[in-house]
């Protein structure tokens, strides 16, 4: 099955229980051009939002791990970190993430689909259609229609005056990121290690910066995609949806260190913005929890089990080339975090 979609942020194509993007085909969508049509003023921090929430540590959520909807449980607040080394001495990264609400525009079912489906399914607005609807692979669903959402709240609910992306995270809220002054695609590539660079590398941070140069924060949005995705993935995995092994949960951990290298990046090329503008090191932090309990859970149930991303996990602790992008992790985020959540030593290499 091969299903072919236009968005204002690329073309994407669904391959036989994968998902995988493509450079852009030419012009974006209008919608996407009117984001860029407003100026980047520099003024950071971002902008308070009107009825924004606070991230409730751990993937924002502080239920059992892994619950089905994306949330990783974890640390709230100031508490002592359980299990990782040393104690937290401050909100627990991710804790202070600023979301807003986005409530369910459409009701809608389906036999198996799943909780998390049906809340992705639900929030894609109905003036879409079934443009972001996958209906012969529904993880390829969770990827393509948080596509389709991030793309309608970055148009539609960007609140910060300023050029921004946006981002569902499930159970009604959202995050906005303003982008970056000066930071480019081009900027990040160099900043992801040779043994870490997966099968989604070439399209998504080479071939999409002859398009989408000024706009890294797509490198997030994808991120957030397959993280949701790997969300349905792991729910129906867990309930035996599938009969033979398949991909769910490689992307939410390539893009994971894909973000990290975005992070580095912007550290480096933009370090006001990256001092100063807490909501990008809050986000970085509460998806990467979300994304890599994900991954975990996935990794360990057999149809969602692989070789090639165990592999691809062991160089993101162990390859030497990964030194800096993991010595960015440890500085940023401090050694509970990366221990428990990222699963590296908490000590500078």
């Amino acid at each position: 099955m091969k299903l072919s979609l236009r968005s204002g942020l690329r073309s994407v194509v669904v391959v036989g229980g994968g998902v995988l993007a493509l450079p852009s085909l030419g012009a974006c969508s209008g919608d996407y051009a009117r984001v860029r049509g407003t100026a980047m003023d520099g003024t950071l921090p971002m902008p308070a939002m009107p009825g924004a929430s606070k991230g409730n540590g751990g993937g924002g959520g502080s239920g059992s791990a892994n619950d089905g909807n994306g949330d990783t449980g974890g640390m709230n607040g100031t508490s002592t970190d359980g299990g990782a080394s040393g104690t937290v001495t401050g909100p627990w990264p991710g804790s202070n993430l600023a979301m807003l609400p986005f409530g369910v525009q459409k009701m809608a079912s389906g036999a198996g689909w799943g909780s998390v489906l049906t809340d992705i399914v639900e929030h894609i607005p109905s003036i879409y259609g079934t443009q972001y609807d996958v209906p012969d692979d529904l993880v390829a669903w969770g990827v393509v229609g948080t596509l389709g959402i991030d793309s309608h709240l970055r148009v539609y609910e960007n609140v910060t005056g300023q050029r921004a992306d946006g981002f569902y995270l499930l159970k009604d809220r959202f995050a906005l990121v303003v982008e970056p002054p000066t930071t480019k695609v081009s900027d990040v590539a160099p900043y992801v290690p040779a043994s870490l660079r997966g099968s989604r590398y070439q399209s998504y941070l080479v071939d999409q910066a002859a398009t989408w140069n000024d706009t890294p924060t797509f490198i997030l949005d994808q991120w957030n995609c397959e993280t949701n995705g790997s969300a349905v993935a792991v729910e129906l995995a867990t309930a035996g949806s599938f009969s033979t092994p398949r991909d769910g949960v490689s992307g939410a951990l390539e893009f994971t260190v894909y973000a990290l290298a975005l992070g580095l990046a912007i550290e480096t090329l933009d370090a006001s913005y990256f001092k100063t503008y807490v909501q990008l090191r809050e986000f970085l932090a509460w998806e990467a929890e979300r994304a890599m309990g994900l991954y975990r859970a996935g990794a360990a149930l057999p149809s969602l089990a692989a070789a090639s991303q165990d592999a691809y996990y062991t160089a993101w602790k162990t390859s030497p080339d990964g030194k800096a992008l993991r010595n960015f992790a440890r500085r940023t985020f401090g050694a509970a975090y990366v221990t428990k959540v990222l699963e590296i030593a908490a000590a500078t290499e």
